[in-house]
């Protein structure tokens, strides 16, 4: 129960997403991740219970700055600080938007 308006209680409508789009998020911002470790860049990855997911670089923890992974029709691609978009299409693109965020 709350006592704030327009807050769903446990169970409803609590805005969660699919599993499948959660696990889909997840398993691109780990291979973000890893590619960005392979330049030597740390990261954090952040899973609400919601299913919103998030990746923070190290210069940002503790910052507003964040990326997430979106779907776009049928494409999905990286979104960092809300403007910059990267592909998610195969590992080559990963390796290609890693290098743009660590070279930020």
């Amino acid at each position: 129960m709350s006592n704030l308006p327009n807050v769903p209680r446990p169970g409803e409508g609590s805005g969660r997403t699919e599993p499948g789009m959660t696990q889909m998020r997840v398993r691109l911002l780990a291979e973000l991740a890893i590619a960005l470790v392979e330049r030597g860049q740390a990261s954090r990855m952040v899973v609400e219970t919601s299913g919103q997911t998030a990746l923070m670089l190290r210069p940002v923890w503790g910052q507003s700055a964040v990326g997430v992974v979106i779907r776009a029709r049928a494409r999905w691609a990286y979104l960092w600080d809300g403007t910059h978009r990267h592909p998610a299409d195969d590992m080559a693109a990963i390796r290609a938007a890693a290098a743009a965020l660590a070279g930020r």
